[in-house]
């Protein structure tokens, strides 16, 4: 069945949105793995320093971790809250493809990534014997 301009718009438009909140939840996973590779490799080379013969070290290698520690919690926490942001706007899209009047059943599930109905699912699901 061919859709009309109207349900084309809506299509491309929403499809643009998830896009962008995909890539942003994306952006938010790269960041918590930054933090998580920085802050573990500044650990790593304090605990190199503090095994180190030479003295004077000591109190640089304690100082290293805490400052790895530190900016390994920032850049996670940085990262969780911008990939918080990408889900949001992925909930916020599904209610709002969800009560759009201009698309049928089908074409939400196409714009959100579900699978059609009648289509094989991944197995049964907790939800699945609850009648709404």
């Amino acid at each position: 069945m061919a859709q009309s301009a109207r349900t084309q718009a809506m299509t491309r438009r929403y499809g643009e949105a998830f896009v962008v909140a995909r890539a942003t939840n994306g952006i938010g996973k790269a960041i918590e793995l930054i933090g998580i590779v920085l802050g573990a490799s500044i650990v790593l080379a304090s605990i190199v320093a503090i095994n180190h013969p030479e003295k004077g070290l000591l109190q640089l290698g304690l100082v290293g971790i805490a400052f790895g520690v530190c900016i390994g919690v920032l850049f996670f926490l940085c990262g969780l809250i911008v990939a918080a942001q990408g889900q949001i706007l992925k909930a916020s899209l599904d209610s709002a493809v969800n009560s759009s009047p201009f698309l049928t059943d089908d074409e939400r599930a196409t714009v959100m990534s579900l699978p059609l109905a009648g289509t094989a699912t991944d197995g049964p699901h907790a939800l699945d014997g609850i009648q709404f």
